[in-house]
């Protein structure tokens, strides 16, 4: 009978770990609809950054922003939309080279990054929040060459 009886504590404790792992695993990891809720919003991040690739190449091609995102697209070219809702995301022409990009978002990423050591320039509180970009222009080349190289001649002396 004691053999019954240790197989039994075995299979307790075995039973035990097993719960305990399991609960480990959704303290960290979050449960499963906070982790589809996370991989929606990467997702987001991911066609944003998608589309603004996309305005940029418009505006090199034609030295102007699009009107709408509709403006972008091409015959084979599917424009992202959101991936749970299926609704396009927000557009909108600021200036001559200013736009700005949004999207819902069901997480906020500060949460994330403190985990991830993910970047700040994607920032974004749960809730609808945009982002502010610009085109690039050629005069940003040129503004990011170091003072002193503007010129190749060097002045007269007097």
């Amino acid at each position: 009978m004691s053999g019954g009886s240790a197989g039994r504590r075995v299979l307790v404790a075995a039973a035990v770990v097993v719960v305990a792992t399991l609960l480990a695993s959704i303290a960290v990891m979050g449960p499963p609809s906070a982790q589809r809720e996370e991989r929606l919003d990467a997702r987001r991040l991911e066609d944003l950054r998608r589309i603004e690739r996309l305005v940029d190449a418009h505006f090199e091609r034609t030295g102007v922003l699009p009107v709408d995102l509709a403006a972008l697209a091409r015959p084979g070219l599917e424009l992202p939309s959101d991936p749970a809702s299926g609704t396009p995301y927000g557009y909108e022409s600021l200036a001559e080279r200013a736009y700005r990009l949004c999207a819902v978002f069901a997480t906020d990423s500060a949460q994330r990054r403190a985990q991830r050591w993910e970047s700040d320039e994607w920032s974004h509180a749960a809730g609808r929040h945009c982002f502010d970009l610009r085109a690039p222009g050629r005069s940003d080349a040129r503004m990011a060459e170091p003072e002193g190289l503007e010129g190749s001649e060097e002045p007269e002396a007097p």
